[in-house]
C-alpha cells in the first residue's frame, strides 16, 4: 500500500484530514463536530449497528458540520434528537446497518467537502470490522455567496465549484446534490440549533410530513436545555 493510499483510507475512516491549527481554532470558537463513525451492539437485539451524531455549526469566519444520509442520498430518521444550551454542537443521534457521512469544512468563502460510506463487514461469532470508502473529495471548492449573511435567503439552494488539478470542474455525483446542498447551508449557520440532514422519524399512519414533524419539534422544545 503506498503512502496516498494509506492517507486516503484514514480520510476515509475519520474524516477530513485539517491542520492542528485549524482543528484547535474550531474548537475555541466554539462548533463542536464530530465525524466519528461507531460500532455499537444492541444486546436485546443481538445485532452491530452503525452509530453517528449529526453536529457542527458555523460563525460568520467559519463553520464544520458532520451529516448522514443513505446510499442513494435520502433523507435518514434520527433516533434521537439532541438539544443543547449552547449552539453548533450536537444535533442529533442516527443508528443504522450502513451510512453515508458527508463532511465539510468552510473558512469565508472556501469550502472542503467529504462523502464517504461506511458498513459493517461480518465475521462468524467476531465483531464486525468497520469498512469505509470515499465516495467523494473535493478541497478548495469556492462560492463567493456570502450565505452566512447577506444572501442567507439562497441557503439550501447553492453549493461550492470544486475542480480537478488539470482546472476540470469536479462535481459530486447527482444522487449527492441534494446533500452538498444541505451541508453546505449547515456550514453557513451560524448558531446553528437544528439538522441539516438528518429527518424526523414518524410512523407510515402520521399524516404529518416530516419537515412539519420537526418543526412542531422544534417549537415544543423552543429553549429547553440538553
Amino acid at each position: 500500500m503506498t503512502i496516498q493510499e494509506s492517507r486516503l483510507m484514514t480520510i476515509a475512516r475519520r474524516g477530513l484530514s485539517l491542520p492542528a491549527e485549524t482543528r484547535d481554532q474550531i474548537r475555541k470558537i466554539g462548533i463542536l463536530s464530530r465525524p466519528q463513525v461507531e460500532i455499537v451492539y444492541q444486546q436485546r437485539a443481538n445485532q452491530w449497528k452503525l452509530r453517528g451524531e449529526e453536529s457542527g455549526g458555523a460563525v460568520e469566519l467559519l463553520g464544520h458540520y458532520v451529516g448522514f444520509v443513505d446510499l442513494n442520498g435520502e433523507g435518514l430518521p434520527w433516533l434521537q434528537r439532541v438539544k443543547n444550551f449552547l449552539p453548533n454542537g450536537i444535533h442529533a443521534v442516527v443508528i443504522a446497518d450502513e451510512l453515508v457521512r458527508v463532511e465539510m469544512f468552510r473558512y469565508e468563502t472556501t469550502y472542503h467537502l467529504l462523502i464517504s460510506k461506511h458498513w459493517l463487514q461480518c465475521k462468524d461469532g467476531e465483531r464486525p470490522e468497520l469498512k469505509s470508502s470515499i465516495l467523494f473529495l473535493g478541497r478548495n471548492g469556492s462560492l463567493d455567496t456570502e450565505l452566512w449573511g447577506k444572501d442567507a435567503a439562497f441557503r439550501g439552494g447553492a453549493m461550492p465549484h470544486f475542480y480537478a488539478r488539470s482546472g476540470e470542474l469536479a462535481a459530486p455525483g447527482a444522487i449527492w446534490t441534494d446533500a452538498t446542498n444541505k451541508i453546505t447551508e449547515g456550514v453557513c449557520c451560524p448558531g446553528c440549533r437544528h439538522c441539516h440532514l438528518l429527518e424526523a422519524c414518524i410512523s407510515s399512519s402520521s399524516p404529518v410530513p416530516t419537515k412539519e414533524a420537526e418543526k412542531q419539534f422544534e417549537f415544543e422544545n423552543e429553549g429547553v436545555p440538553a
